[in-house]
């Protein structure tokens, strides 16, 4: 199978419209289309140039909202841990971003690779890793055409 491209990220939420006010707000994304229907408001984000669904909170489903970062979790669990928006300067981010009263999980962390990322906690229980790469990801990364 060859895949195409990546085409979106699906966010359950209780309230669709405050979480999409989070991703607007915060991360500068931006509203595309929104459609009502019986099992409630699904939006739809772009965020750097994908797709984010936030659709209604199933009621079968466990509520994760109640992450609790000194237990580290989003280093313990099964499933989607995680997804990762890539940043200029993860400090000013960082800074920005807890000024406005985002939840940090993490503290700006300098990986041995010249990576630096820091996590935040974002509606429904959702991480997402912020990250800023240094110079030999950089150029890693532009050898495999990933930027």
């Amino acid at each position: 199978m060859k895949i195409e491209s990546f085409d979106h990220i699906h966010i359950y939420s209780k309230d669709p419209a405050e979480a999409a006010k989070f991703y607007v707000q915060f991360l500068g994304g931006e509203k595309l289309y929104q459609k009502a229907s019986d099992m409630g408001l699904r939006i739809f984000i772009s965020l750097g140039g994908q797709i984010i669904v936030i659709g209604p909170y199933p009621s079968d489903r466990v509520d994760s909202s109640s992450i609790d970062p000194d237990k580290k979790p989003h280093l313990h669990q099964f499933g989607l841990d995680h997804f990762g928006i890539r940043v200029k300067n993860l400090v000013k981010a960082v800074r920005e971003l807890k000024e406005q009263g985002v939840r940090i999980l993490t503290e700006p962390v300098s990986g041995s690779s010249g990576i630096k990322y820091a996590f935040i906690a974002a509606p429904d229980g959702v991480i997402i890793e912020l990250t800023e790469y240094g110079l030999l990801p950089k150029i890693f990364l532009k050898l495999k055409n990933v930027i």
